[in-house]
């Protein structure tokens, strides 16, 4: 059997901020990656921040959504998981076809998008539709 080595890392968002969260996200993934981790797992909505949310009407939300995958923040994350050789789970608010809202948690890889899950009880704003 093969040992996994795993991290968790939480960091103090910007709220809305993506491409700083996104910094972040990077600057830790490829520390924990100099350390042999295999896979880093992110908190919840750690590329979009979370709790400012509930002050959002749709259309402000809206505007923070990304389709999954094809969506630039899982892109970076696939870069991100590319160039360090490491497997990343983060969060972010996520739109689908039919323009709902969800949050959603993400795992990527060298490879791309391995799995996604969207959250059941989304409570932070009615503009969340649960996940299944």
């Amino acid at each position: 059997m093969n040992d996994l080595k795993i991290a968790t890392a939480q960091f103090e968002h910007k709220s809305g901020d993506k491409n700083y969260n996104l910094s972040v996200i990077e600057k830790l993934a490829a520390d924990a990656a100099s350390k042999g981790v295999q896979v880093i797992a992110f908190h919840e909505c750690s590329v979009t921040g979370y709790s400012f949310a509930r002050h959002l009407d749709r259309d402000q939300l809206f505007e923070i959504t990304e389709p999954i995958p094809n969506g630039p923040s899982v892109k970076k994350l696939i870069e991100i998981a590319k160039k360090y050789g490491i497997t990343v789970l983060a969060g972010l608010f996520e739109r689908d076809g039919d323009n709902k809202i969800f949050k959603a948690q993400v795992c990527v890889n060298e490879g791309g998008l391995i799995a996604k899950f969207r959250k059941i009880h989304p409570f932070i704003n009615p503009n969340i539709l649960p996940g299944t």
